[in-house]
């Protein structure tokens, strides 16, 4: 078995990372809002474990990470209302849009034909994600229903086997990224988060906010707590 890839987030370390995702491999990596569990978007395998890790319900997708609005554009069929315009404004950063999906989009990423995608802040993110050359399924480290942890030793306690641990100075956001609904065409808030809503008070239009009764699973993968 190859050893673990473990260190903080340098140049050299990334590339390698990018290999073993690229090849089904799984990681441990800090993001824009905590740290999650990572893995090549298309790697159905990879998926599967991650789902598997998570003990999350079949019926539920993930968030997926882009490396730039262009990669985002191939999940995308269509970009309702002033979506693109919007988002190219407020990209990149820890906002999750909601949007259709390409039919081709297999259904553990795209549930209900609805795609969650972000392109995040963090720029070595963004460049490892193009290094691997398909957006990341990004998930906080936690089972379903619990709280994500925010400590690599924890995550590596709680979750052994993984191809990378790849951690980061100082101390990661507690709050997960902001969700918002982009496929009606009037952008809705889903879920707040670590950027407010409208972004910088401007440009989201018309926006309304979901009851808290909303069941957020149709387009949002992941849970209220999760990323």
């Amino acid at each position: 078995m190859a050893p673990k890839l473990k260190g903080l987030f340098t140049r050299s370390l990334s590339a390698r990372v990018a290999a073993a995702l690229a090849a089904g491999g799984t990681a441990v990596l800090p993001t824009d809002t905590m740290y999650g569990l990572h893995c090549a978007a298309f790697r159905a395998g990879a998926v599967k474990r991650i789902r598997a890790l998570k003990r999350r319900a079949s019926a539920s997708g993930f968030i997926l990470l882009a490396s730039d609005a262009a990669m985002a554009d191939r999940l995308v069929s269509r970009w309702p209302g002033g979506a693109k315009e919007v988002l190219s404004r407020v990209w990149p950063a820890p906002l999750t849009a909601l949007l259709p999906a390409r039919k081709n989009l297999p259904a553990a990423l795209a549930p209900r034909g609805v795609v969650a995608v972000r392109v995040p802040r963090h720029a070595a993110l963004r460049a490892l994600i193009a290094a691997v050359g398909e957006p990341l399924v990004s998930t906080s480290a936690n089972l379903a229903g619990r709280r994500p942890l925010s400590r690599i030793a924890d995550i590596e306690r709680a979750f052994p086997g993984l191809d990378a641990y790849v951690s980061k100075r100082g101390r990661t956001p507690a709050r997960p990224s902001t969700i918002v609904d982009f496929t009606s065409g009037r952008p809705t808030l889903v879920r707040p988060g670590s950027i407010p809503w409208p972004a910088g008070s401007t440009g989201g239009g018309r926006v309304s906010v979901r009851g808290k009764g909303s069941n957020v699973q149709s387009g949002n993968p992941s849970k209220r707590r999760s990323r």
